[in-house]
């Protein structure tokens, strides 16, 4: 008999809408630990109310150890939803500026 498994989505549930999804995420090597919606400032590093950049937004949970995950790193433009997102103790609006300049853009705030 064959087995049957069921698949889910890999983390990426913030995302709204994409044409080409295939084309936003890049496998990194992330050493900070997070979860799905983390936005990285680097990828040893969340943002904060001091960052100035941004790297991404963390697509799967990671201890930090694992070696390459997948980090949506640019849109085409591409749609998330921003109450999806960790924020950490940065302020929102300045972070999805930052994201904009990437082609992602946040909506649902």
């Amino acid at each position: 008999m064959t087995k049957i498994n069921t698949v889910s989505a890999k983390g990426d549930s913030f995302l709204v809408h994409s044409d080409d999804y295939d084309v936003m995420f890049d496998a990194l090597n992330v050493t900070v630990s997070g979860v799905a919606g983390d936005v990285l400032e680097t990828s040893d590093a969340k943002v904060t109310d001091t960052s100035a950049e941004v790297l991404g937004i963390l697509a799967e949970d990671t201890d930090g150890s694992q070696g390459n995950v997948r980090v949506m790193v640019r849109g085409n433009p591409t749609t998330v939803d921003a109450q999806k997102l960790n924020y950490n103790t940065s302020v929102a609006a300045d972070i999805d500026a930052l994201l904009e300049e990437k082609g992602i853009v946040a909506v649902n705030k």
